[in-house]
Order: C-alpha cells, then sequence, then structure tokens
C-alpha cells in the first residue's frame, strides 16, 4: 500500500474554480463560512463527498468481484490530483483491499496539448492499450468515462475482458450504456442523485455521504433509473 500512495502525491487544488461552484450550489458566501468555516474546510468537504464514491464502489465490488485486481483509470496528472488519492483511499477501504492499480491514458504530445476534454482526444485503441497493459486486473473503474468510437473498444467485445464500472458520466451521455449495463459489460454507474443536497456537511459515514450526492445504478435497479439516462 505504501508503494501505491507513493505514487498519489498531492497538488495544489483549484480552490477558486471548486469554491465558486459549490458556493453557487449553496446560496452564499455567507452561509458556507457559517456552515464550514472558510475554503480550506470547504474543500475538504467536497473532497470527503467526491471520495465517497470509491467507498462504495469498493462496498459493491467486494460483493460481486471479491480478492481481484482492480484498475483505476484517472486522469493524466493523477501524480497531482488529491481528489484522486482520497478516492484510491476510500476504494482500497470499501473493496478490503490495496490490490488497486492507478494508471492513465497515453496521448501523443500534439493530442495531449489540444484543449479538448480527455474523453474527446483519446481513442478506443488508448483505452485498450492501458487495459491491456494489466492483464491481471477483472475490473477497470473509470472516472474518465469512455472513448467516443465506443463500438471499437475492445474490451467490450472480448468475452474475457475485464468488467467495467464507470464514475460518474464525464463524457455526458453514452449511446447504448444501459444495454451494456443489462449485459453485464458495464457492472454498474455511479451517477448524481437528482435530489442531491450541497448545503449539508459530508457525514462520517461514507456511505450516508455517498447517498447524500449519488447513485450506483447496476443491473438490478437499472429500471428505477431509466430516467437518467438519455438512451
Amino acid at each position: 500500500m505504501e508503494k501505491f500512495f507513493k505514487t498519489l502525491l498531492a497538488f495544489l487544488f483549484a480552490t477558486a474554480s471548486v469554491s465558486f461552484a459549490i458556493l453557487v450550489f449553496s446560496g452564499g458566501a455567507l452561509f458556507w463560512h457559517r456552515q464550514f468555516g472558510g475554503n480550506a474546510n470547504l474543500l475538504e468537504n467536497e473532497m470527503a463527498f467526491y471520495a465517497s464514491q470509491g467507498y462504495e464502489a469498493g462496498v459493491y465490488l467486494k460483493e460481486v468481484v471479491p480478492d481481484q485486481q482492480i484498475l483505476l483509470l484517472v486522469d493524466p496528472d493523477f501524480y497531482r490530483n488529491e481528489n484522486i488519492k482520497q478516492l484510491a483511499y476510500t476504494l482500497i477501504e470499501g473493496y478490503g483491499s490495496n490490490n488497486v492499480v492507478p494508471d492513465t491514458i497515453h496521448l501523443s504530445d500534439a493530442r495531449s496539448e489540444m484543449p479538448m476534454p480527455l474523453y474527446m482526444s483519446m481513442t478506443a485503441d488508448d483505452f485498450d492499450s492501458v487495459v491491456e497493459q494489466h492483464p491481471d486486473a477483472s475490473v477497470v473503474i473509470s472516472t474518465i468515462g469512455l472513448p467516443v468510437d465506443l463500438d471499437s473498444l475492445r474490451m467490450l467485445q472480448n468475452e474475457g475482458a475485464p468488467k467495467l464500472l464507470l464514475l460518474g458520466l464525464p463524457s455526458g451521455p453514452i449511446p447504448g450504456l444501459t444495454e451494456l449495463i443489462r449485459k453485464g459489460k458495464v457492472l454498474a454507474v455511479v451517477l448524481s442523485n437528482p435530489e442531491a443536497r450541497y448545503d449539508v456537511p459530508a457525514p462520517k459515514d461514507r456511505r450516508e455521504a455517498f447517498r447524500i450526492r449519488y447513485l450506483l445504478v447496476t443491473k438490478e435497479n437499472l429500471d428505477q433509473h431509466l430516467n437518467l439516462f438519455a438512451n
């Protein structure tokens, strides 16, 4: 575990942009100052909510695929990202195993400098290439969405390929996602809770924090959440 976390170094969090977004949700800076006591506590509170996704995913995977290797696909700057560091901690905590490997999409210099989201610049081959470097992984948790040329993704065509779990949908609506969930290619998707609250402190209980902000959609509860999907 020590080796794992040495690769995940803390970075200076973008306090201005994150604080602005949260203040919009809360309804005013005065409320947040009274509730959390300043920007540092505010950011800590939001990171606790974000990290709860890792814990919930870990608990779920412990039930359906225990004692396996998990590949955690994250943004290229994960060495400097405190959010990802905390997400990894809670994933390990929920799964009950430190057999979690972080990795990222490796783009060419030209494409990495393009001013567009990663899901738009990466290809199915980029995604598959990273996954295939980890043949022992049974599950791939993607925090970066899926490539737009999804039909070319080899891991969705190969019966022996790892299963997917998507933390949020940074790439927006994904055509055919509900069918992938029904077929078991995608084990689960974490979505924003339509009734999410942004004016409360994050509970110490990680699962309670998760329920305030997110939903875990699986094959078993897909039908009751179909309205959250565009397809």
